[in-house]
């Protein structure tokens, strides 16, 4: 009995480190620009607006931009990763 409670525990600890890389190497490619914005919960608009030094990205016609504006795809802001402003994408 005790080498299949043994044996039991070897696996359920190869299963548990096995699900831990599997998890961690899903994980985001590049980190967020800011540790305090939240991913996107719904779909941003086909074009946004970001500058350089910031970390949101924006409606185009957002009064909360700083600097000068880059437009690109949301999906280029994303995988550079920018996210959501919270004011002008707030859903």
């Amino acid at each position: 009995m005790t080498k299949q409670a043994l044996s039991l525990t070897a696996v359920v600890a190869v299963l548990l480190v096995g699900g831990w890389f599997a998890a961690a190497s899903s994980g985001r490619l590049e980190p967020l620009r800011s540790r305090h914005s939240e991913p996107a919960t719904t779909a941003p608009p086909p074009l946004v607006a970001v500058t350089a030094e910031g970390k949101l990205y924006h409606d185009p016609d957002c009064a909360f931009i700083h600097g000068p504006v880059r437009r690109e795809s949301s999906a280029q802001a994303i995988t550079e990763g920018y996210t959501p402003c919270t004011r002008c994408l707030k859903r």
